[in-house]
């Protein structure tokens, strides 16, 4: 019993803490993270998006093409006089007053808004790939812990079943640190299938094969997230940006279309031919497109509304991420002080168990020394667990982090 206690009080003093530390070269880490979210297809894909959208500007605001009309007639008169009749006709439409720019701000509204979702697109996939990453490293944290204390308890069970091989040892003690084993060995095995079903939905998300290595886990600072250059937020801009082009475009088309033209007529006759050139112009009368853009331009203004309310709820969002993401590290930093302090008292708590219960007596001590024991590594484990979380916790809060940052973060390289 003697060389267990060492060897317990010995593993009881080392914690292996799982902290938040970044690899060595942190800028490299963030760098190798962003370039494998941005070459997922899912992005590439919207990339291409955005290249499509920045091409159709030029074909916004376009003039309509000129219009020739010809026609030629013959007329045969009561008195069988004839004659035969050319005309040319030469119009060019006119657009409606601010049409050509309505569409031309509405085309670059769609350019800004195929960009903010593209950011934002890569933000929410590095948010859930940064949010898997940490869960299943969280997770390979608590199987290294439970590997560890299931080291532990074998030593109390080599012990235990000595003594009961020399007869002063209990059947029940033997039991019941078969059954804690039995249970930690469970719980690693849901630790390892949550791990893997984290991993594989980060692969998913990022096109990955089924064994194609992820990128080390990388989130922002707090300090790097600017609330007004949001990806979200400047998509809400381009919504209402895109939805005042709309106004206008309404507006627009409760003007009249009007066209001009140059008309050539040449009649041809027995005693001579006769010329004629003229002007045209040409306009509809808009009383029903009136009544239609008046619709528009009250549909827009909602579109416009609702974008400005998006953009207001989503600051809270952003300052809630923020805040949570204080309180997670102030929490694992407590966690961390706290841990330090219960495994001393557990340490203290069991050599004063030891003492009491006498080093030399070896029966008088086995019948309560092995429940204790195992209590007493329960409540190292269940102490560690705790760090455990509190590091995980400040993790997937930044990883959250990663909905809200810059939208020049994610450059569009297609």
């Amino acid at each position: 019993m003697r060389l267990a206690r060492c060897s317990i009080v010995t593993l009881l003093a080392v914690v292996p803490l799982w902290s938040d530390a970044q690899p060595a070269d942190a800028s490299t880490a963030y760098a190798e993270f962003l370039q494998t979210v941005t070459s997922a297809p899912a992005l590439t894909a919207a990339a291409r998006r955005t290249l499509a959208a920045r091409e159709r500007i030029e074909a916004s605001g376009k003039l309509a093409d000129l219009e020739l009309e010809g026609m030629g007639s013959r007329m045969v008169g009561p008195m069988d006089e004839r004659a035969t009749m050319w005309e040319v006709n030469i119009r060019q439409p006119l657009p409606k007053r601010g049409e050509r720019a309505a569409d031309r701000d509405r085309a670059r509204a769609v350019v800004a808004m195929a960009e903010a979702d593209y950011a934002l697109m890569a933000g929410e996939m590095a948010a859930d790939v940064a949010m898997a990453i940490a869960e299943a490293a969280g997770a390979s944290a608590r199987i290294q812990l439970l590997e560890t204390q299931i080291a532990r308890l074998d030593a109390v069970l080599r012990s235990v079943e000595s003594r009961i091989a020399s007869g002063s040892g209990r059947i029940a003690d033997r039991l019941t640190v078969q059954t804690r084993i039995a249970d930690m060995q469970l719980m690693i095995e849901e630790e390892r299938r949550m791990s893997a079903d984290a991993l594989a939905e980060a692969r998913a998300r990022l096109g990955l094969a089924p064994d194609a290595p992820l990128p080390n886990f990388a989130a922002p600072l707090v300090d790097e997230i600017a609330p007004e250059d949001a990806a979200a937020l400047q998509l809400a801009a381009a919504r209402t940006a895109e939805a005042d082009a709309m106004v206008k475009m309404a507006q627009a088309s409760a003007r009249p279309m009007t066209a001009v033209g140059v008309r050539f007529e040449q009649e041809r006759r027995p005693m001579g031919d006769e010329n004629s050139l003229g002007l045209a112009f040409m306009t509809d009368i808009p009383f029903r497109s009136r009544r239609y853009a008046r619709a528009e331009s009250r549909a827009a203004e909602a579109e416009r509304a609702a974008a400005q309310t998006d953009a207001t709820a989503l600051r809270f969002r952003i300052s809630a991420a923020l805040t949570r993401v204080d309180r997670a590290e102030r929490l694992a930093a407590t966690a961390r002080k706290l841990s330090a302090d219960t495994l001393a008292r557990l340490n203290a708590e069991y050599d004063s168990m030891v003492r009491s219960a006498g080093v030399g007596l070896g029966g008088a001590m086995g019948d309560s020394t092995v429940l204790q024991t195992v209590e007493i590594l329960e409540k190292a484990t269940d102490t560690e667990l705790q760090v455990i979380r509190a590091d995980t916790a400040v993790r997937t809060a930044r990883a959250e982090l990663w909905r809200y940052v810059p939208a020049s973060h994610f450059s569009i390289n297609n």
